[in-house]
Formats: C-alpha cells, structure tokens, sequence
C-alpha cells in the first residue's frame, strides 16, 4: 500500500530488479516515513549468503537465495528510485538517492564509476553494508597480546542503484535492487547512519567560534544540542565533529610557517606591529617574539614592573611559551608581549630579550620578575643589566607544599607562620630574625630547600627592596598568579601553533575588553566620599576606581587612626612622629619649602599610593591638596589618552580592521538578531512558524538566484574558518624529533599533583617525560610500541 509502513512477504525474488520506466522528475518532495517492519520466511535472520561464527568475520557464501529473510523498504512513491528516472546532474541523484535511504533507515555509499575525459559515464550507488569486512590475516606476534576489537558494519547487503549518462548530458537510474538482507533503522536511530550524518556549514562555524573561545568540543556539541531542540536535529554526532575540529594532521608540516605567515599579515595591516623569528640551518624555528601595537603602548605607559615567565609549554612540541607581563591603571595583569623558544638556553633567552627591547624602543623595565632559572638569570644580567632582577615569590610559595614532609604540609598554622614572616617584615633585620624563629619552632635547620631560599633572601623578599620605586606591586597584585589565571584558560590542551592562536587572540581580546570596561566604569561613575577633606574628593577625581579605593582607606586611617606624638624642627625640615592603629611609630620628614614629605612605612615608594602618615602630616600644614608628586600619572584615568610612536614613527594604535569588512559584520550580526528576535516571537504560534518559515524559503530562492552557490573544498573552508592559508612552500618547520608529552598546561608542581580528577589520579606528579620501553616487535628499547613500529608490516608479512 503507498505510503504505508508495513511490509509485505517476498515470494520470488529476482536480482536485478527493473522497474517501468516513468517520465523525468525535476523534484522530489521529501517525506517521513514510519518505522519499516521486516518480513521474513523465517522467524529470525538466518540468510544463507552469510557464514557467521562468533570469533570470525562475515563471508561471502553465495548470493541470494530465494529462501530466507529480506527487506523491502517501505515509504511513500514519490521518494523511491524507479529505472528510468532523469536527472540534470550526478549531485542531484546523490541527493534524492540520499533522501531516500534517510527516509528509509538504511545508509548509502558511492561505488564504482567510469570517467572518461573528465565525463562521469557511469556510477553505482551502493547500501553501506555491502560488502564484507577485509580479512586481516596477521599472524599474532605475541599470542599473550589481545588484538583490538572491531565492530563490523558491512553483511554484503546487495542493493544498489545504477545510473548512466544519457547523450543530452542527464543521468538514468538504468538498473536498481531494493531488496536488503538487513533490518532498517528506526526512526530515533536514522540520525545516527552515517551517510544521513554531516558537518554543516552551521556547525562548522559554531564549533569554530567554540574553539577560539577554548571551548571543548563535547561542551560545543552540548550547546550544538540545546540550541536545536535534540541531538537528532545537529546533524552529528561529537565523534564527528572530534574528527572535524582536529586540525593536527592537516596542518603538521606547515604549522610553524602558518603561524610566521599570519604575523606577517598582521604587520602588514598595521606597521606598528612587531615580531621577529630565527631558524637553524634546516628551518627549524628556535625563537620566535611577537608583540601589537596596543601591548607597546601599553608597555608605554606601565613598563615600571615586568613579569617574565617561561613556566608554560604548548606541549605540541614542546615549545615553551614566554608571555611578558604587567599591572595596568586598574591593578590588572597586562600583556606586553610573548615568545616561544624551542631550547631554553641561555642564548635563546638573550635573543628574546634583546628581540623584546627591539620592540619597546630600548627602554628597560625597572624590575623584572622571573622564576629562579639560572639561564634567565644570566640572560638578564647580560641584556637588561640596569633592571632589578628579583624572582616571583608566587612561583616560590607554590612550591612549598612539595618540599616538606607531609606532616606540614597539612598544617596550617605553618603557611601562616610563614606567611607572616615573608609578607608582614618591613626591615632586613626584622625578617631575619623572624626567619630564624620560624626555622627553629619547625626543625628546618638541615633542611636544604630553605636554607638556599634564605641564601637568596634579597631576591624574594619585599623587605629588601622596599627602596625600589613600585615594587611593591609584587605583594599587592601576584602578577604571576594573575597571569597564570589568564594564560591557563587557552593553553590547558595539546596545541598546535595555529590552535594556539585562535584561543590566544580571544583571550588577549577578552582582557582587553575587561580593561576598557573598568575604563568606562572609573570615567562614568562615581565613587562615595566617606570624609569631608578636599584630599579625598581631589582622589576620587584623578584616580580609577581601584587605586582611589586603597587610596580612601589611607584617608579613612589618617583622620581616625594617625595622631602626631611629637615634632622636632629643623632648617626647613620638620621630622614628626606619627603613631596609627598598630600601635606603630612612624617618622615623617617634611620639607616645607617644597610640602614634600618621606614616611618611614616606604608605602610611596613601594606602591605609588600616599601613606595614612604623610596624609595627616599634609592635613596638619593645611594643605588640602595632594602635591602633584604624590599623584603618579599611571594610576589617573586617563593616563592613556596621549598619542604614543614607536621610534620607526608609528602610531601606536590598532587599525587591524578593514572599514569595509567592519561594516559587512555589523550588518551580519544585526541580520542574526534580527532572525532570532523573529524566531522567540513566533515560537509559541505555529501560525507564526509557518509563515516565518514560507517567507525565508522564498528569500532562499531570491538569494541563490543573487549569489550563486559557488562550491569551494574542505582546505578553503579550513582556512575561512582560521583566517590563515595553508601554504604550498613550506620554509619554516618545526621540530620532528619531539615527545608529546600530554596535555598542554603550566609545568606542574606539587599542588597540582595532588589535586584534579580522576585523570591526576593516574600520574605520578613530578613525571613529565615518556620513559623508554621495550618493544614487542622490535624487541629494542624506545619510545614507541607495538601499534606504531615500523617494523610492524615487515614482521606480519
């Protein structure tokens, strides 16, 4: 019966089967099917063509018998193939052909051909069982080693359809079977066939914009999931769009150079954008530095403090990355620029630096923040010898927990001992002497680790630098901390350089976008005044938000807490103490020729924010005004409003993009809201769908008729969605003789061994190379197995 789902029995099948020819059909409307039932002879699938045991592969036998269970599919007549039928080209019988079998339950693989002179003369259309699995025939090496098991598909189902190309250029369907020796797939199960299975252009694009905001593919295929209304209308599978998203194996060999190549297009939309590289004698790239022109500028404007760290690796090829760092007007890490480096030499570090002071016009940091690597060191005291070389104390914190015995390790009151007496000693002398207390309470007198931390104690602790113009800046912000929160996000997995880029340019876009929002917040808002002091209000004026914030509790402390105990008076400098609420004496010297005055608390010095001392000292002169010393121009709102060069003369602005491909993306974003503000208003109207759902058909056909559908394979869909080309000529390489060591993340320390998931429970922290083993086939000992020697073929045959 048409369009029913039952089945009837098959009394004398004969293969071919032809059909009477009908005329030509120029569409075919597609149509749901009910579930197909099978009809059978038997009572279960006992076909006489299969020879089936339970440790063996499906062979071929013989071929139909006119006695045992086949399939007939079932569905409406306007959707199957009939000998006869035409065709303009061989994608449009692809496509009915496939509208077929989705309805059907069953998929579909494209079979022999002829092509002669470029012209397809003929085709097959196959089941995607036809066919048996391929006989391995591989002798077992090693009997006690377990093959992997594989799922069979094929059963040599035997229908097909056959098309030729007639004289006037059409295709006919000139033969067909329709009879099969298998079940069909449900209807809840026909998404899951492979052939009804595509990425589409959709999907393609949202798993790419997935990827550049570091969003896994699984959580992509979830929002893929939910934005749809079911996983059978995404159109794949996640194994599917595992397989699309991987872009290793297309891009290996020109990696590196896609990545020079894109920085090359960026310095040539914007000159004030900088990078250098350097390869070996074969193309091997060793160092490559790169940095924009809003970094330079930035770097500009706050190149007082720089943090420097190589602890990262993308782990592709295990480069290390090298971001440099900074603290912003808001008190936010800030990026100045980054490196990779193949070797971690000390010339690898001496060419970065030397690259980085390229970029930033000569000019040195006044502190720079490294970890404690003696190849670092000595590249700094080479490149940057006027700069204050101290190490991270986040970095050495960190490493605490994995140096002491587990008793300690759990116990608190040590870190805030610890604590104490690294962050809260003032003087040199202090922290000694606190040190040593500490050392005894907790038998660490043989203990080696600390005993050089202590050796090194002018490096780390703030009390021997308190003198150094803000470098206080290193308790206050943890810049490396803040850093290794930001770089984290987009290099937690196994990347390529490409892959790294794409999640890297978000991520710099997002911090630059939290930036400018603090900017709008400090421009556009107002904060409360706790006191009546013109002092306070002149803060609130000048500085952003979170300077005046730390700023107003020197003021709230200066008049509640600070009371001058005593003056002495000298030519021009009066010296007075001040006590405040920790019971603390502090001396204030004040000029009162210049109204300039020192405090003993060094919180100027170390932070640029005027101390509570030095506030009632002013207030006490009748000043009501901050000098202008005391206001240090990169924490003012708008310390970033003058116009910056580099010293080729260029503008030290972004102008990346093209005016006219602005305006196309604007229009674009305004079209996809528009279309889902049409979709949320008609959702609860079926009405309403249907003519929101006629009207863009019709505008469907106006568009292909405006622009043409120009087909473009799968290598210029990769790189629309990359925005880089993958070049022919291959220069720049990357190194061939590395060990992937797992997933991409901050080299670990022991924190990060004992926390994570079921994943950490597996490793042993502190293990970050493969260990060599001896191989099954090639019985020598190396970093490969069994699945991957290439001795493997030879000894099969």
């Amino acid at each position: 019966m048409e369009g029913s789902s039952a089945t009837s029995p098959l009394e004398e099948p004969t293969f071919p089967i032809i059909a009477n020819c009908v005329p030509t059909l120029s569409a075919v409307e597609s149509v749901n099917s009910a579930e197909n039932q099978v009809f059978s002879d038997a009572t279960s699938f006992d076909s006489p063509m299969l020879l089936i045991d339970d440790s063996s592969t499906p062979k071929k036998k013989q071929s139909f018998s006119q006695e045992g269970s086949f399939y007939k599919p079932q569905c409406h007549e306007e959707l199957k193939p009939k000998v006869g039928m035409l065709f303009d080209d061989i994608g449009s019988v692809l496509e009915f052909y496939r509208t077929y079998v989705h309805n059907v339950g069953f998929g579909v693989r494209l079979g022999q051909q002829k092509v002669t002179n470029n012209v397809l003369q003929w085709k097959r259309f196959l089941c995607a069982k036809e066919g048996f699995q391929p006989e391995k025939g591989m002798a077992v090496v090693d009997p006690s080693k377990k093959r992997r098991k594989v799922k069979l598909t094929k059963c040599g189902c035997e229908a097909f359809i056959y098309v030729t190309r007639e004289s006037d250029g059409k295709y006919k369907v000139a033969s067909l079977n329709e009879y099969h020796n298998h079940p069909f797939a449900p209807p809840s199960q026909q998404h899951l066939i492979r052939s009804n299975r595509q990425v589409s252009e959709r999907v393609k694009s949202t798993l790419h914009d997935c990827q550049k905001a570091s969003i896994s593919t699984a959580l992509a295929y979830r929002f893929l999931h939910v934005g749809v209304g079911g996983f059978d209308h995404v159109g794949c599978t996640q194994k599917d769009l595992n397989h699309y998203g991987v872009l290793k194996n297309k891009i290996k060999n020109c990696d590196a150079q896609m990545l020079v190549d894109q920085l090359g297009r960026l310095k040539a939309l914007n000159p004030a954008f900088f990078f250098e590289y350097e390869v070996d004698e074969v193309g091997t790239l060793l160092c490559l530095f790169w940095t924009d022109a809003t970094s330079r500028k930035n770097y500009g404007h706050f190149n007082d403090v720089l943090s420097f760290d190589s602890t990262y690796s993308t782990n592709q090829y295990e480069y290390t990355f090298a971001p440099f760092t900074g603290v912003n007007h808001h008190m936010q890490s800030v990026f100045f620029g980054a490196g990779f480096l193949l070797h971690e030499t000390k010339e690898s570090y001496v060419w970065l630096f030397k690259a980085f002071l390229k970029a930033m016009g000569g000019i040195a940091p006044t502190v720079i923040i490294t970890d404690e690597c003696i190849r670092m060191r000595n590249a700094i005291a080479e490149i940057l010898p006027n700069s204050k070389h101290r190490l991270c104390m986040w970095h050495i914190m960190e490493k605490v927990p994995g140096k002491v015995h587990p008793e300690l390790r759990n116990d608190l009151g040590f870190y805030d001992r610890l604590k104490h007496c690294v962050w809260n000693s003032e003087t040199p002398t202090e922290f000694e002497d606190r040190w040593k207390y500490f050392i005894i309470e907790f038998k660490l007198e043989d203990h080696e680790w600390f005993a050089k931390r202590f050796q090194l104690r002018a490096t780390w602790i703030p009390a021997y630098f308190m003198d150094i113009p803000l470098a206080g800046l290193l308790r206050t912000t943890s810049i490396s901390e803040s850093a290794n929160s930001f770089f984290k996000h987009f290099i937690c997995r196994k990347l390529t350089f490409v892959e790294f880029w794409l999640r890297f340019d978000t991520a710099l876009k997002c911090q630059r976008q939290n930036e400018l929002i603090a900017d709008n917040t400090s421009k556009y808002t107002t904060s409360e005044l706790l006191t009546s002091w013109e002092i306070e209000k002149q803060g609130r004026e000048v500085f952003t938000h979170e300077i005046f914030e730390l700023f107003q509790a020197q003021v709230l402390a200066a008049r509640d807490d600070c009371d001058v105990q005593n003056t002495t008076n000298g030519e021009g400098i009066k010296v007075m103490s001040v006590s405040d609420q920790y019971n603390k004496i502090r001396e204030v010297c004040y000029d009162t020729t210049t109204m300039v005055a020192k405090c003993s608390c060094k919180l100027f010095e170390s932070k640029g924010i005027v101390c509570r001392h030095i506030i009632r000292v002013l207030r006490g002169a009748k000043i009501n005004e901050l000098p202008s010393l005391y206001v240090l121009k990169r924490w003012e709102k708008n310390c970033k409003r003058d116009i910056m060069f580099d010293v080729e003369g260029n503008v030290l602005e972004e102008n990346f993009i093209d005016p006219v491909d602005m305006a196309v993306r604007r229009k674009i974003s305004a079209v996809r809201n528009k279309l889902e503000d049409l979709i949320q208003t008609t959702k609860c109207s079926m009405e309403g769908v249907e003519f929101l759902h006629t009207s863009l058909c019709k505008a469907e056909l106006g568009l292909r008729q405006l622009v043409p559908v120009v087909p473009c394979d799968t290598q210029e869909n990769e790189e629309s969605l990359i925005g880089s080309i993958i070049p022919k000529d291959v220069t720049i390489l990357t190194p061939t003789d590395i060990n992937a060591r797992g997933t991409c993340s901050r080299i670990k320390g022991h924190r990060d061994g004992v926390r994570g998931g079921s994943g950490d429970k597996k490793r042993r922290p502190g293990i970050h190379q493969k260990v060599a083993r001896k191989c099954s086939i090639c019985k020598k000992v190396v970093f490969h197995d069994a699945r991957t020697c290439s001795m493997k073929n030879i000894t099969q045959e």
